[in-house]
């Protein structure tokens, strides 16, 4: 499949977010992660939980100059999940219907699927594309662990910082942001774009001095 844009898909959603007084959200002003998880529950025994979501936290934990949310979308009702998603620019979450958020993303957006080791379906790599947003998969390489039919993915710590490195990187130079950086960003290149002074706080970022952008040669 090669589709690219689909015009029923965009009226779809430019219907959805203008019912919910959305459509005109304003993008991010720096990168923001939504990290989309699911939780067994005693009514539920969903799957495709992650083994080890602390480590996602701890990786995402160590960004700055970024904002991060969690949230078990399904258990939300759908308005919230739409605010907490259009004021995203980077979706994170396992294989599953959740990520067909993915097309109410603000408009410049990275959609990282991570994959359980059984699966290879490629149903949101198509539908991010579709959506114009950038695709980012990721796969883990261990076998789950299994509570009756409900699996949890092992997700690789290292391998998941290396993603989300890259997904950081794109998500900094959407819009009109100048920081060609990744998850963890050198103080001297945010002070490059004056664009972050107001995020400083509310980041928990030092400021640093901004690098010497003048030629050196004469």
């Amino acid at each position: 499949m090669r589709c690219h844009h689909s015009s029923l898909w965009m009226s779809f959603k430019q219907h959805v977010l203008q019912s919910f007084n959305l459509h005109d959200t304003k993008p991010p002003p720096v990168p923001t992660v939504l990290l989309s998880f699911r939780r067994r529950t005693d009514a539920k025994n969903v799957g495709r939980v992650f083994q080890n979501e602390n480590d996602l936290r701890d990786v995402l934990g160590e960004g700055n100059m970024i904002r991060v949310e969690a949230a078990d979308l399904g258990g939300l009702p759908f308005r919230k999940q739409l605010e907490l998603v259009r004021r995203s620019n980077i979706l994170v979450g396992a294989h599953g219907a959740g990520l067909m958020h993915v097309l109410f993303m603000s408009e410049e957006g990275v959609l990282v699927e991570i994959h359980p080791s059984y699966r290879l379906d490629r149903h949101f790599r198509l539908a991010s594309r579709m959506a114009g947003k950038i695709y980012l998969p990721m796969r883990s390489t261990d076998p789950v662990t299994c509570r009756g039919s409900s699996d949890a993915i092992p997700v690789n710590k290292e391998e998941f910082r290396r993603v989300m490195d890259a997904a950081v990187r794109l998500a900094r130079s959407f819009d009109d942001g100048a920081s060609e950086c990744g998850l963890r960003c050198d103080p001297r290149i945010l002070a490059l774009d004056k664009g972050n002074d107001p995020w400083y706080k509310e980041t928990a970022t030092k400021k640093g001095v901004a690098l010497n952008t003048k030629f050196p040669c004469h």
